[in-house]
């Protein structure tokens, strides 16, 4: 779990926590991150669009990461509406497959070791088909996983989705395939006892919470999350926990520099290093 030096636990921050409302400039985000005590952080930017990052880009945000001190420990993939892991036609699926290549790449670039990716939803139809699809997307990018020494962490989105998970685990090794654990998305579906179960394969934490009727995205103990159950589940993990937590003027009206403070004190409060 989160690493503690005497008093201070070591936590990770989603680079798109102000995305969505103040929109600083990424030299501003990565300044307000360590100003406020972190010095880890999950890449998140650009995870809901086709952007391809050239390598003149993973220099820059490489260089930008160093220039602040900060360490990335893994990077959330990218996918769309067309360009997903099952999706049904060659356009669809190669886009998604040189997308899931470019992110893995660029994840072993700024020191990551973890991707995450969305899963298939299992409650839409040709559910077979579909994971049959993903699984050769899958197969598609594990050789170059296996050379840059990056998984793919399968975060738990959709209500059903550990039976995907689960599926999915099954035709993939531990080097390959792991797990992200979604703690607010956990409490939307109410299937974190299911969760448990990939438990020795859970690399990346997208930590944050909710009243369990909107994924918010709030700092721990803002809403109903089950802390208790989340830190039992997460104690294998052997690296500073993230917290995927991303600003909205409905629950906080306050500057940026006033959220990350709550947001830090919200996290030392809630979660229990091992």
């Amino acid at each position: 779990m989160g690493i503690k030096h005497g008093l201070t636990m070591e936590l990770s921050i989603t680079t798109d926590m102000f995305n969505y409302t103040y929109k600083p400039r990424m030299e501003e985000k990565l300044r307000l991150f360590k100003d406020h005590g972190f010095d880890y952080v999950h890449w998140c930017d650009d995870w809901d669009n086709e952007r391809l990052y050239s390598r003149e880009d993973m220099n820059l945000y490489r260089w930008m990461l160093d220039d602040r001190g900060l360490t990335c420990l893994d990077v959330h993939g990218a996918a769309t509406q067309a360009a997903r892991i099952d999706a049904d036609n060659q356009a669809g699926h190669s886009a998604y497959v040189k997308l899931l290549k470019n992110r893995i790449e660029f994840c072993s670039k700024v020191g990551g070791d973890a991707v995450v990716v969305h899963p298939p939803r299992y409650h839409e139809p040709h559910l077979e088909n579909r994971l049959r699809r993903a699984e050769a997307a899958i197969a598609e990018a594990a050789p170059l996983c296996g050379v840059l020494g990056v998984t793919l962490a399968f975060e738990n989105c959709y209500r059903g989705d550990h039976n995907v998970l689960r599926w999915l685990m099954e035709r993939f090794p531990e080097e390959i395939t792991s797990f992200c654990l979604d703690t607010g998305h956990a409490n939307l579906h109410k299937n974190l006892d299911e969760l448990e179960a990939f438990k020795e394969r859970l690399t990346v934490t997208h930590i944050n919470d909710n009243r369990g009727d909107d994924d918010s995205h709030m700092p721990p103990g803002w809403g109903t999350v089950d802390w208790e159950t989340v830190n039992r589940l997460m104690d294998s993990v052997r690296k500073p926990l993230n917290l995927e937590v991303t600003h909205s003027y409905t629950h906080f009206r306050g500057s940026m520099d006033e959220f990350l403070a709550e947001t830090r004190k919200a996290a030392l409060n809630h979660l229990k290093a091992s």
